[in-house]
């Protein structure tokens, strides 16, 4: 064997080109999720092939996240000073007819002009733009209403120069009843920020028996979705006072989804047995006593503590239309309202997922549907069947019976409760109606497990 033909036979054959590799649709719609923007771009101008497969693939620039994006960032200074006189703005003149809006909207409008200068703006079908003061109401309508875009999901959490106000008057508008055929194209909109982590105090709880604290970030996004744990707690927005969002949440469905919803079926569910303070702030509200209030408080699939019951008519993945459910954060990078509602898996008591013999249930609620039935440490909540607070009375002697200065001393027991006096008529041991919550905390599991026993 001659020397040439023994270096060709330990040479190894070259590796496939990036090209060849991309090429293949397989590989590349598995690849472009770990893919940030500048990188595919930047594979755009690496050479004359790459371009002309990444600008004509049309799921390449099916998603796109602006949230980082440099081109689209407005200086803090420019937020405080813009009535101070004129700033140049990308070398451009200011021009004195140029709106508030139109002026912060400039950096993001620059940078979407590339991309239909790119000929790929059809192409986005989800389109996150979180937290940039570049995000104004003039470009949302243009986002929303103009053919030039074919967006489907948009996420606009903390973007504060955002007119909510106006916002919402846009989205019912293009919701209309009048509205022409195939509009809109928006189906989802991610507009309420998450719930930010709250530092609780054990020494608060040191007291009151407590063995379980949720300190969880349910902010973080590797944190399993907490619409649907028993959280409590998911939004701000509407937790303590009426939200004007309800208005627009219900102009809004059915063709519209929202990273949150109203509190609908328990809405219904508790209308006869609400509390009287909770029915006076609702029907004393600005807004609408007919318009549900937002939920706030997620209670988990396993519905309640005594029944385990949900409220009538609440959504089971599977079962209900896809409108019921609240989007899920991240935004899919398929661009469809199917991945962006799909809830995860149901667990089982063992912590593991249950299969298909527990379907995924939606139990939220607002906070006045479930005053004085919902304890705000285990997250336990009870129905309006099992805990009928309309045929209790408190008064002192509650208040007497169930608080001690240091302890838990005075509590009585569950017989001494149902039996006592002071119990309203009617009331039978056994019937579900004796006080179960007491200071936000159930008395059962949480203010004294010694209780259950005596």
């Amino acid at each position: 064997m001659s020397e040439a033909e023994s270096a060709s036979s330990t040479w190894s054959p070259l590796p496939p080109l990036l090209l060849e590799v991309l090429s293949n649709t397989l590989i590349l719609e598995n690849t472009l999720p770990y893919l940030p923007l500048p990188t595919i771009l930047s594979l755009c101008f690496a050479s004359k092939n790459l371009r002309d497969l990444l600008l004509h693939t049309p799921s390449v620039f099916r998603y796109v996240d602006l949230s980082r994006c440099r081109g689209a960032y407005v200086s803090p200074d420019l937020l405080t000073r813009i009535d101070i006189g004129g700033h140049s703005w990308r070398a451009e003149r200011m021009d004195e007819n140029l709106t508030e809006d139109e002026f912060y909207a400039g950096p993001l409008r620059g940078v979407l002009s590339k991309f239909r200068q790119m000929k790929v703006l059809q192409n986005v079908q989800t389109l996150v733009l979180d937290g940039l003061a570049s995000v104004t109401v003039d470009l949302l309508n243009d986002i929303l209403t103009s053919p030039e875009y074919n967006v489907r999901l948009l996420s606009i959490r903390k973007c504060h120069n955002v007119n909510e106000h106006k916002l919402q008057q846009l989205l019912q508008y293009i919701c209309r009843p009048s509205r022409p055929e195939g509009t809109p194209r928006l189906q989802g909109l991610y507009v309420f920020p998450p719930l930010e982590h709250l530092d609780i105090n054990p020494r608060i709880y040191e007291n009151l028996h407590v063995t379980r604290l949720d300190t969880t970030d349910y902010s973080d996004p590797n944190t399993a979705n907490p619409w649907y744990t028993a959280r409590g707690q998911v939004i701000a927005q509407g937790h303590a006072q009426r939200s004007s969002w309800e208005a627009t949440l219900l102009a809004c469905a059915g063709i519209i989804n929202f990273d949150a919803v109203l509190c609908i079926h328990m809405h219904e569910d508790m209308d006869l047995v609400l509390i009287s303070t909770s029915r006076d702030f609702l029907m004393d509200s600005s807004s609408n006593y007919a318009v549900p209030p937002l939920a706030t408080l997620a209670l988990g699939p396993d519905g309640c503590a005594d029944c385990g019951r949900s409220p009538q008519g609440a959504p089971v993945w599977g079962v209900s239309d896809l409108r019921e459910f609240p989007l899920l954060w991240p935004p899919p990078a398929t661009g469809t309202l199917l991945d962006a509602v799909r809830p995860p898996p149901r667990k089982g008591p063992d912590g593991k997922p249950s299969g298909s013999d527990l379907p995924q249930r939606l139990i939220v609620s607002c906070t006045w549907c479930l005053s004085n039935r919902y304890c705000e440490k285990c997250r336990r909540w009870w129905c309006s069947e099992c805990y009928n607070t309309a045929k209790l009375r408190p008064g002192p002697s509650d208040l007497q019976r169930f608080s001690t200065a240091q302890g838990f001393g005075q509590i009585p027991t569950r017989h001494e409760n149902e039996t006592h006096p002071d119990s309203p008529i009617g009331v039978s041991p056994g019937n579900g109606n004796h006080t179960k919550v007491f200071g936000g905390l159930c008395i059962e599991n949480c203010l004294g497990p010694a209780w259950a026993d005596r």
